[in-house]
């Protein structure tokens, strides 16, 4: 069974490796994860190990948060008159989440997005 501190420790440690991602996926065009680590004192192999490891919490935690469905009734003509607006679109199904891209969707939404999604897989 582990103790408060060591869970304490483990969280602490995963919230610095889930710093140093977010800063080498920050880093500048051209330079290579592997340049990356070396510049900061970590090896190839560690900052992997690290990463899967930030991973995996995140997919514990999003497994254990419950999640809420409901059914919405949307009566046809609606449901019409949404597709009729809608000149184009792109409908993403990531684990039974669904994600509508509209014409009116902002990059930036849509960025933020795509990069949550990414580290979570």
């Amino acid at each position: 069974m582990k103790t408060e501190t060591s869970i304490a420790a483990r969280q602490y440690r995963l919230m610095e490796w889930a710093e140093q991602i977010r800063d080498c996926k920050a880093r500048p065009s051209g330079m290579s994860v592997a340049e990356w680590c070396s510049m900061h004192d970590i090896s190839t192999a560690n900052y992997y190990y690290r990463f899967s490891q930030v991973r995996k919490a995140c997919l514990e935690q999003v497994q254990e948060e419950p999640v809420k469905q409901s059914v919405v009734p949307v009566q046809i003509e609606q449901l019409k008159k949404e597709t009729q607006n809608s000149n184009s679109s792109l409908e993403l199904n990531v684990n039974g989440i669904v994600i509508r891209v509209t014409e009116s969707t902002s990059n930036e939404l849509l960025k933020k997005v795509l990069q949550v999604i990414a580290d979570v897989k």
